[in-house]
């Protein structure tokens, strides 16, 4: 009899040691995909507030200019002492299509949209709504140059996930914005 009461009670707890492991398991589970969809819809929220517009505004052989506008209603943070917080993206068709992943891009000029007046580079950092940025970028060294019957798509990827694109047909006449 003594046998049969602790096989009886070892069940038991087993059982009960499942049960509660299925449970836990299910709530934080639960937990988890709130969590999971209150994020989403912060971020959807967040990126429907930031708006840019891209306009490549000089090409030449192996360094390219364009302006940045925040069209939106939230600050875009560029550059610190150690990191990039977006990426331009430069692809070009030289022979054969090339892209570059740049995120060492220069800070030219930072300004009110619509203006020539600049801000202090060393204090004002990011791009207020109304304002526009002028970036420089450099192919890198191994890159070929680009040349003039090059089509040329520049992407400006924002630390939000949100980007702008321009893409210019460059020939012996300047350039003019594809459809």
């Amino acid at each position: 009899m003594g046998l049969s009461i602790t096989i009886a009670s070892a069940v038991a707890l087993i059982g009960w040691i499942i049960f509660i492991g299925a449970v836990s398991t299910a709530m934080l589970r639960t937990m988890n995909e709130v969590g999971l969809q209150v994020n989403s819809s912060t971020d959807d929220r967040l990126r429907l507030s930031v708006q840019l517009r891209l306009s490549i505004t000089d090409i030449e052989g192996r360094t390219l200019n364009f302006t940045v506008s925040n069209t939106g209603s939230k600050e875009i943070f560029l550059q610190n002492e150690t990191y990039a917080w977006n990426t331009a993206i430069l692809n070009y068709n030289n022979t054969d299509w090339k892209t570059y992943t740049i995120e060492n891009y220069t800070v030219l000029r930072i300004s009110a949209t619509g203006t020539n007046e600049s801000f202090d580079l060393s204090t004002h950092r990011t791009i207020k709504p109304g304002e526009q940025v002028l970036i420089n970028i450099q192919l890198p060294p191994s890159a070929p140059d680009i040349l003039t019957n090059s089509v040329v798509t520049v992407v400006f990827a924002t630390h939000y996930g949100v980007s702008a694109i321009q893409e210019v047909f460059v020939n012996q006449y300047g350039e003019r914005p594809l459809g």
